[in-house]
């Protein structure tokens, strides 16, 4: 038997039952220059999407927890990109902070260098790229969740132009949800008149709004990632946050400071945006889907914060948190020394501050 005219044959019968093989595994999701580190786990869309050799993977990080209302809604985001892309795209979302160290700075910072395609935060964060939108987080300026509610959707053209404004940082704001209220807790005393508050130190976002709030009531603003808020209040750097019920709870500050006011001093908003790119590179169809997927997130987050509400002040209550709800009447000296904080946004732009808070007022009809 002459071996040297076998080989040849045996060796085109192994390549070719190596590459039905690798034809036949067809139900993994296509990779892309934009995967997590090796090692990171993700946690998938329930809905299996079809692939093919062109499928783009969409990545979606922030650093709520895997059980939080923004997690939730992200894999309704998924779900209706996975279902209906037609194979074009691949969503898996990535948690608390699995891609960005759990810093939501490094988070953006990936997104608008399209190392991942989508992220999520809270407009207080993103008032660091573009500072008009801090306007919304003016204190005691709306009366509740259905006015921010009716403000974000009333398609105000000085709103709307601030979400464009967000492109020159090379992110596309896809939608925005109304965030629970923020509120106050600490680990000294309960906060009823502006002499409680006084001297006493409060992690705040990085938004100079919020710096010059608690300098107005007479606090000590220290801006930090809401990943460090925990070991602060422990170490005695801060005595406490300001942030909803939902999202002290998603990171346990309750457990170090137990003094909880509730105030609803200031609206917010949950953001999911997009790279500018990525979101440019796409079809219109495509980007039609992608706010088609944004609306059912921000339906699915608001639904899933009522929720997480309930299930937040219940274990806090039951772990000895003490809270108290401020009474309009308490409000008002607060608002008084808030004065220049109003001012002060005032005179950046005159105009551009009497048409939002035109919008504001129209909203609340």
């Amino acid at each position: 038997m002459n071996l040297r005219k076998i080989c040849p044959f045996l060796l085109v019968i192994v390549l070719a039952i190596s590459v039905a093989g690798c034809a036949g595994g067809g139900s993994g999701t296509a990779s892309s220059s934009s995967a997590p580190p090796a090692g990171m786990a993700s946690n998938p869309s329930s809905v299996t999407p079809s692939t093919t050799a062109n499928t783009q993977k969409i990545a979606i990080s922030h650093t709520n927890s895997n059980s939080s209302p923004w997690e939730i809604a992200s894999l309704r985001f998924a779900e209706v990109i996975n279902g209906n892309s037609d194979g074009a795209f691949t969503v898996e979302t990535y948690p608390s902070g699995q891609l960005c160290q759990n810093n939501w700075e490094i988070m953006l910072e990936m997104v608008q260098t399209g190392s991942t395609q989508i992220g999520i935060e809270a407009l207080t964060a993103l008032g660091s790229l573009n500072p008009d939108v801090s306007l919304i987080n003016l204190p005691f300026l709306f009366q509740d969740i259905d006015h921010v509610y009716n403000y974000l959707n009333s398609g105000d053209p000085v709103w709307e132009s601030f979400m464009k404004a967000f492109e020159d940082s090379n992110i596309v704001i896809l939608g925005v949800a109304p965030r629970p209220m923020r509120q106050l807790n600490n680990n000294l005393r309960l906060v009823k008149t502006p002499e409680d508050i006084r001297g006493m130190k409060f992690r705040v976002p990085g938004n100079p709004l919020f710096v010059s709030i608690f300098e107005a009531i007479g606090a000590k603003p220290v801006p930090m990632a809401i990943g460090e808020v925990y070991s602060a209040i422990q170490l005695g750097t801060v005595n406490g946050e300001d942030n909803s019920v939902q999202t002290q709870y998603d990171f346990k500050t309750y457990e170090v400071a137990k003094y909880f006011t509730m105030w609803n001093y200031a609206a917010d908003g949950s953001v999911i945006f997009m790279n500018k790119d990525f979101y440019y590179g796409a079809t219109d169809e495509q980007r039609q889907l992608f706010h088609d997927a944004a609306a059912e997130w921000v339906k699915t987050n608001m639904a899933e914060d009522k929720a997480y509400f309930d299930v937040a002040y219940k274990v806090m209550e039951e772990s000895g948190v003490e809270f108290y709800t401020m009474t309009e009447e308490e409000k008002e000296p607060f608002k008084e020394l808030l004065k220049p904080v109003y001012e002060q946004y005032e005179a950046k732009d005159p105009n551009v501050y009497k048409g939002f808070m035109e919008g504001v007022a129209a909203a609340a009809k």
